[in-house]
Parts: structure tokens; sequence; C-alpha cells
């Protein structure tokens, strides 16, 4: 998998993708991909690509072919990265759901329109930018056309621009595991939810560019004009351990 020479790591990066990694040995590897870069851009491409594997829901036939493609590949030359069309966690639904966005109306928030993420992208789409060992907390956002491709992009601080059409997609980092809600106010100042669909603050684990389950196309007029969108990290407790913003605008 890496020409590294460290055995060791590289099993590691086997078992991470396999799921039978123990806390003790996850430990170990971060250290090591903290001053390898050779490992640490495997473990990036691995972390990319099994987000795209866990979101389709294959056969399991078909996902076992692919995972052994995907080791004999990244047994090669390291290739460029690009940005990721996100979907990731462990999700599959039997069939498109898209509700009216006028259902989504609960109590005085509003969940804006959600849905899974189904549509394929081309390969290169879902490579993995930033580093393997987080260190700060932020969001993504991509403006995400009918075909899939990625279309725009902003980080946190930045300006993303979506058109009708295309749906609003987010990742995120996060150091440790945290409770996350992503959300905006309406021109009318009416809260907008972007995750999670409903109910309070998800948790969602340690990661760099994790693709959050959900889309949300752009329909109905909710994105007419400017919204600051906040993304929000807090423990257990409910402290507030990251908080950052950036903007959606219309095309």
């Amino acid at each position: 998998m890496t020409t590294c020479g460290d055995r060791q790591a590289e099993q590691a990066l086997r078992a991470l993708f396999e799921e039978t990694l123990d806390a003790e040995g996850f430990a170990r590897l971060r250290a090591h991909v903290a001053g390898c870069g050779e490992c640490r851009e495997a473990y990036e491409r691995l972390a990319r690509v099994e987000s795209a594997l866990e979101q389709r829901a294959l056969p399991a036939h078909r996902q076992a072919l692919l995972e052994r493609e995907l080791f004999a590949r990244l047994s090669g030359a390291p290739q460029p990265v690009r940005a990721p069309v996100p979907a990731r966690r462990r999700f599959s639904l039997p069939s498109f759901w898209v509700p009216s966005l006028a259902g989504l109306a609960l109590a005085s928030v509003a969940v804006v329109l959600v849905v899974p993420r189904l549509r394929a992208a081309p390969d290169s789409e879902w490579s993995a930018r930033g580093s393997a060992v987080p260190s700060a907390w932020g969001v993504r956002a991509f403006c995400v056309g009918p075909e899939g491709d990625v279309r725009e992009e902003a980080r946190s601080g930045e300006t993303l621009a979506c058109g009708e059409g295309s749906a609003v997609q987010f990742s995120y980092t996060a150091p440790e595991a945290a409770l996350l809600t992503v959300e905006t106010l309406s021109a009318s100042g009416e809260p907008l939810r972007f995750f999670p669909a409903e109910g309070s603050a998800k948790e969602v684990s340690a990661g760099v560019d994790v693709p959050l389950p959900y889309s949300t196309p752009v329909q109905g007029g909710w994105l007419s004009g400017p919204l600051e969108v906040r993304a929000s990290f807090s423990d257990a407790r409910g402290r507030v351990l990251s908080q950052t913003r950036l903007t959606l605008v219309p095309r």
C-alpha cells in the first residue's frame, strides 16, 4: 500500500479500512501519519474511497471487488487529489426520498429540504484534501450540479454561490467526536436546518472533510438572498467547542 517501510503502519491502514483497528492501534497510526507524508496521503485516499463505498449501499460481492481494486490501485504511485462530491456516514435508503418543502416545518424551526445523495460521481471527484490528523474545526460547502459534478466550493469564512436545480452539500472537519448542527436564518428570521435533518444536535466522529449524509436541493426560493450558515460543534454537556460560519448566495 505504501513504500515507507513501516509494516505496522501498512497493516494498521488496512485494518482501519476493514474496521478492525482497535483504539490503541489507531492512536499509533495517528502518531505515525503525523510524520509520514506517504502514509498520510494513503490514509486520506482510503478515507475518501471508504466514504464512497459506504454511501453506495452496494451488493456485498460488488463491494468486495471494489475493495480489492482499491488496494491494488493504492499500491501504485500516489495520484493528485481533488475536491470530493461529499457523502459519508453509513446510510442506505430503499427509494429516493423527497418530502415537500412545506411539510418540513416543525414547531418554530423549519428544516431545509434534505435528501440523501444517491447519484454516483466520477472517481476523481472523491479524492480528499486536508490533514489526516486534524487540529482545527470547520466545514466546507459544495454546490453540486444535477449530474453530481462539484461546481463550486467554499470553506469557513468564504461564500458559496449555488443556483436553482443544484444542491448544497456540507462536509466537516473535527479533531474529536462532537455534537454538530449546521443551520441558518431565512430572510424572515426563521431558523433553517441543514444538519441534522431533524431533532437536536447529532454526534459526529473525528475526521477530515467528512461529508454529511444529506444534500439540500436549491428549490422553492429558500436561497433567494445571502444566508449566513453557522456550524456549531459542542460536547455532550452542551459546551461549545467551536463555531464556524460561511455564506450562501444565489447564483
